[in-house]
């Protein structure tokens, strides 16, 4: 990608993320002629880039969340709600979801965005575990709903239960012969 292409994606997103956590502007609320403007980059420019904002807020989650992906697959599968919470604290991700406490359209785009990236991770786990007689796209598609359904059932009280009981309430929810992976031969 052209230097000058990523430094305008890069100096978007940097506007973005700070209007949501430095202004505390919900994301919902926050124009793209702000972004524009505390960018200093001009509207046709942001357009070159994002069609919206929505596919700018993707860019922004796609770079907090590089380091995710560097967990251990059997680990972020295993035990979701640990290395979840292992990853964002103290991040920068855990600092924009804070800011927008509130904002339904924020946490709706984050869970599409999310459940997107957790489903190819499930079928990537899924294809080698054990054989099981369900479709891997269905079962990975129900196995990252339980994980959103628990995320928001948690998020509502999180003092209701701890991450362990998060992950114990996952096992339990769904088939735990998925999470047997057969030995190497």
């Amino acid at each position: 990608m052209d230097l000058r292409k990523r430094r305008s994606m890069q100096l978007l997103w940097k506007a973005l993320f700070e209007l949501m956590t430095e202004k505390r502007m919900l994301f919902s609320k926050i124009t793209v002629d702000q972004i524009c403007e505390k960018a200093m980059v001009h509207r046709s420019t942001f357009y070159k880039h994002f069609d919206d904002k929505f596919r700018l807020l993707e860019y922004g989650l796609n770079q907090l969340m590089e380091r995710y992906w560097d967990i251990p697959l059997e680990k972020r599968m295993l035990k979701p709600f640990f290395w979840s919470d292992e990853f964002f604290e103290g991040s920068e991700s855990l600092k924009l979801v804070h800011s927008q406490h509130g904002d339904e359209l924020f946490f709706d785009c984050m869970t599409t965005y999310s459940m997107r990236l957790l489903k190819k991770d499930a079928l990537k786990f899924i294809e080698r575990s054990k054989t099981i007689d369900i479709p891997h796209d269905l079962l990975a598609e129900f196995h990252v709903s339980a994980m959103v359904a628990l995320s928001a059932w948690w998020r509502k009280d999180p003092n209701r239960a701890s991450l362990v009981q998060l992950d114990q309430y996952f096992h339990r929810l769904v088939n735990e012969n998925i999470f047997v992976i057969p030995p190497v031969r």
